[in-house]
């Protein structure tokens, strides 16, 4: 009798042990989908060009679909057997539109149509998922319900396809991550040729994003794992959740900010093929370097947090493109790192004489932030301005 007993309240502990984790995965998915709904609405608008209002508001949509999921298991089990197959074109445009997101960011003039290869994982995902639609209820309640490989060519046709696409899917994410990493690796570079606060324009949020969405994947991964293997105790559906709520925040804190003159020409990553068709001669940029390091050190032009190449051009009366290649060239600096070491040579007595904060310090040669000032001065001299400024009271 005790045994029964015992045999009973550990089902019914079971029971409301399940109970407990689907409501805890229902309020992460409620709560994860209401930030996706949110930046759908509000933050996919706010975009200035056409190509990335569409680009953001596919990987919104995407998100939104997969996580309605829980929701949709729960709450419209009847929709759940042609839902499922919808996943697989969502998880398919993803990658591509995220990419397409952060091309338009970081080159606003690039044309709009999407290349052909870009359609190619999509359509082949909506084909597959067409697919399943025809096929009878009772099938699909055996493969999305039961986990079983009915009987036919069909059936069994789709399951391949879908597990193929499955595992392509992958490689060409990794794909589109190392081409969106080298796409703002060039336009970090470009940018730091054209400005003297290219950290407020340099998109690092998306490193956060990308990192994100790297986790995401690993989790997502694991939690088919978790629910294959470990019948869900690993929790690992509510981190998967978590990680995505998380990514989605991070895009609707940064995706709204409009990125200044923005228009700027696309990236070029090397610098000696722009200048090959140059008429700088020798001569003429070794003078220009003198007029520039007069705007510098007699002008004090760097005091300017707002300077930028045009400005810099207007003030020696030279191209911007001329005074480039002579900074890149004659120089050896980018303009950002030319700008940066004339106001960290300014900062060393400012900070050695400790009547001012680092802050006011950097605020007062021409930078914009704490931060970028710390970077900026431990790269020009090894050592973080109050190791600078402690070294110098030891000396004295």
């Amino acid at each position: 009798m005790n045994l029964k007993s015992g045999r009973v309240d550990e089902s019914a502990q079971t029971c409301l042990l399940g109970r407990m984790d689907s409501a805890a995965l229902l309020t992460l998915s409620g709560i994860s989908l209401g930030v996706a709904l949110s930046g759908l609405l509000t933050v996919v608008p706010r975009q200035r060009y056409l190509r990335a209002m569409l680009g953001l508001g596919a990987v919104y949509f995407a998100f939104v679909g997969m996580l309605a999921l829980p929701l949709v298991r729960t709450f419209a089990g009847d929709a759940l057997l042609n839902y499922m197959p919808v996943l697989l074109v969502l998880l398919s445009v993803l990658p591509p539109a995220f990419f397409h997101y952060i091309q338009a960011k970081t080159s606003p003039t690039a044309p709009l149509p999407v290349p052909w290869r870009d359609l190619i994982m999509p359509a082949a995902s909506l084909v597959v998922c067409i697919g399943y639609w025809t096929l009878p209820a009772q099938t699909k309640e055996m493969m999305f319900l039961e986990g079983e490989l009915p009987l036919g060519f069909w059936p069994g046709a789709l399951a391949l396809l879908t597990f193929f696409l499955l595992v392509l899917w992958l490689p060409v994410s990794l794909a589109y991550v190392v081409a969106i990493l080298r796409r703002l690796r060039i336009y970090r570079a470009h940018i730091r040729q054209l400005y003297s606060d290219a950290d407020e324009r340099d998109l690092r949020w998306v490193d956060v994003l990308m990192a994100l969405i790297v986790l995401i994947w690993i989790t997502g991964a694991g939690s088919l794992a978790d629910e294959n293997f470990a019948d869900g105790r690993l929790f690992v559906a509510e981190l998967f959740l978590v990680l995505i709520g998380a990514g989605l925040l991070v895009l609707n804190i940064f995706a709204p900010v409009k990125i200044v003159d923005a228009r700027a020409p696309a990236p070029e990553p090397e610098p000696d093929i722009k200048y090959a068709r140059s008429a700088l001669t020798d001569d003429h940029a070794a003078k220009l370097a003198g007029r520039i390091e007069a705007a510098m050190k007699k002008d004090a032009l760097y005091l300017d947090p707002g300077l930028s190449l045009q400005k810099l051009s207007q003030h020696v009366g030279a191209l911007p493109n001329q005074v480039s290649q002579t900074l890149n060239q004659e120089i050896g600096a980018s303009f950002f790192d030319y700008v940066a070491r004339h106001r960290i040579e300014a900062s060393k007595p400012l900070i050695a004489a400790g009547e001012l904060s680092v802050l006011d310090v950097a605020l007062e040669v021409g930078f914009n932030s704490r931060s970028t000032f710390y970077k900026a001065f431990n790269r020009e001299t090894g050592m973080t301005p109050k190791d600078y400024r402690r070294m110098g009271q030891d000396a004295a």
